[in-house]
């Protein structure tokens, strides 16, 4: 969590039971899939072992709380149930989409903590993050860390909407420090609208990863190179035609 955690009103979702677990072809809330300790599988990925977190902010109420602000209609989501959970969408890899309303009305802010576990019959060494908010527009930012299963960070992604700094907007790409098939993602996501900066929202995030290419692929492209090198040596040892 960041600065709203340490002046806002936290609310937590967490419960276990066994069953949930959709396809590729099917897409669950979030608080099913935390309700249910449910699965959900995009090719080679199996995501498991949700949570949620959520943090809300009142710029002229420091006591408002998350259940206050949501039925005024200035914060959302403040449930996990609210956001929508299916097989990421964009075409970097695999992966998992969140989709909801997100959205934080000038004056009021939201912090959300989510995090889950990703199993991968392939290792996995680079990951993708992309969100669709409007550029300029309030504050969204999303901060993704990637663990191994020790604790041990493996990479972290950082994007936001602002224009004119450093950190790609809406979008951003890293690479783990090893490759593994098994590892840990905490999600940080962060819409923040001070008084007089106007909405924060967006409303899906994309989150994908890439495999590690087969020893078979890597062969079989230094081969290909290697034939076609050696015809194009062969080409140029032809005499050519004169007229």
């Amino acid at each position: 969590m960041n600065r709203l955690s340490v002046i806002a009103i936290a609310c937590a979702a967490s419960t276990t039971a066994l069953g949930l677990v959709t396809s590729p072809a099917q897409a669950a809330s979030l608080g099913e899939l935390i309700r249910d300790n449910g699965t959900l599988q995009d090719e080679h990925l199996t995501f498991s072992n949700f949570s949620f977190n959520v943090a809300c902010l009142d710029f002229s109420n420091p006591n408002a709380t998350c259940d206050e602000l949501f039925a005024a209609g200035h914060v959302r989501p403040t449930s996990a149930f609210q956001i929508g959970v299916s097989p990421a969408t964009t075409p970097h890899g695999p992966g998992i989409q969140f989709n909801d309303f997100f959205r934080a009305e000038d004056g009021y802010g939201i912090d959300i903590a989510l995090s889950y576990d990703v199993t991968s019959t392939k290792p996995i060494d680079k990951f993708h993050l992309s969100f669709d908010a409007v550029l300029d527009s309030g504050q969204v930012e999303i901060i993704e860390t990637a663990s191994d299963m020790d604790g041990n960070q493996l990479g972290q992604l950082f994007a936001d909407n602002i224009t004119g700094n450093n950190v790609p907007d809406l979008a951003a790409s890293g690479s783990f420090s090893k490759s593994v098939t098994q590892f840990h993602i905490l999600k940080d996501i962060n819409l923040t609208s001070e008084i007089g900066t106007g909405l924060s929202n967006m409303t899906t995030i994309d989150q994908e990863y890439s495999s590690v290419p087969e020893p078979l692929t890597i062969l079989g492209s230094a081969a290909a190179l290697g034939f076609g090198v050696a015809f194009k040596k062969e080409q140029s040892r032809k005499p050519k035609n004169r007229k």
